[in-house]
């Protein structure tokens, strides 16, 4: 059996898994913003009654997640969490980034469930699969030729860091320090910041899809942030040339706007077509992907000795 966690900004979930069956879950208030150096013992302490039980423990975290350090870009701290839980554990941690734990899911999900023949038991089309998670911020994995793609510093696949056009034209400075990222213009936080801001009153994100979609003004919100999420696939399409994009998240999967996307993505030039399909792994996509991630490293690691 392996430990699975998701730590995310909002909720940290954790789970005994066998056989990429949930057996036990748990739930809590994430701790990121509010006590983010004892993280690591926090996670340990979660899990406890597992730990005897389990061979390795799978991470998916938010942030920039690097071979030494978890960048945590919104709480602007880093931790080396892989050793931190490695010592605490006293166990292997294989550990990945969020958004990147949810595409593995996805990839997992065509393997299993679509074998046509190819590498890794699918057809050569799937064999490149982008995931983009439109949510309190926007993030993104990358399956290039049947490999997640990763790098030593974690900053690879940070979709919401890709600068898009503003169809408006307007210029929103982002924290990474550039201008117009998409999680500056189409996040749930940025959506929700700029209703407030028309509205003249504080609404969250769900509060506009809820009760205030169909005004005039909250109408072309929406349609400038699903213009930018085009225009991002549209960026995706041009770099690893895959036929087809995983639009999930909160956000992402709201029908509203997935039917706004689909739309747009279908008036791009040929050359730009793909397929916008909704995620397929629920809401444990991210414990799926971790621990069927850290399975793959680690038979890997087993083969190579």
């Amino acid at each position: 059996m392996i430990i699975a966690i998701d730590v995310g900004g909002t909720k940290i979930s954790a789970a005994l898994m066998d056989n990429g069956q949930i057996i036990e879950q748990r739930k809590v208030e994430s701790i990121i913003h509010s006590d983010l150096v004892n993280l690591a013992e926090h996670l340990v302490k979660l899990c406890q009654g597992w730990i005897g039980k389990s061979e390795y423990v799978a991470i998916a975290c938010t942030g920039q997640v690097g071979s030494e350090h978890v960048n945590f870009l919104s709480a602007k701290k880093k931790l080396p969490l892989k050793s931190q839980l490695e010592a605490g554990f006293n166990k292997p941690v294989f550990i990945i980034n969020d958004a990147a734990a949810a595409a593995w899911a996805e990839y997992y999900f065509i393997e299993k469930h679509q074998y046509n023949g190819g590498v890794h038991g699918i057809s050569k089309t799937d064999e490149t699969l982008v995931y983009i998670t439109v949510s309190t911020g926007i993030g993104g994995g990358m399956i290039q030729n049947g490999q997640l793609v990763t790098s030593a510093d974690g900053f690879c696949a940070h979709l919401g860091h890709t600068s898009v056009q503003h169809i408006a034209q307007h210029s929103i400075p982002c924290h990474c320090g550039r201008v117009n990222c998409v999680e500056t213009i189409a996040s749930g936080t940025a959506i929700a910041k700029q209703a407030s801001k028309l509205l003249s009153k504080n609404v969250n994100c769900k509060e506009v899809f809820q009760q205030y979609i169909d005004l005039p003004e909250i109408a072309e919100l929406i349609n400038q942030c699903t213009s930018a999420i085009t225009d991002l696939i549209a960026n995706i399409k041009a770099t690893t040339g895959t036929n087809s994009v995983i639009l999930g998240g909160s956000v992402g999967s709201s029908s509203l706007f997935f039917k706004q996307v689909t739309e747009k993505v279908a008036q791009l030039p040929a050359i730009y077509q793909l397929t916008v399909k909704a995620p397929q792994c629920g809401a444990d996509a991210d414990l799926i992907g971790a621990y069927y991630y850290a399975k793959h490293i680690n038979n890997y690691s087993i083969q190579r000795k």
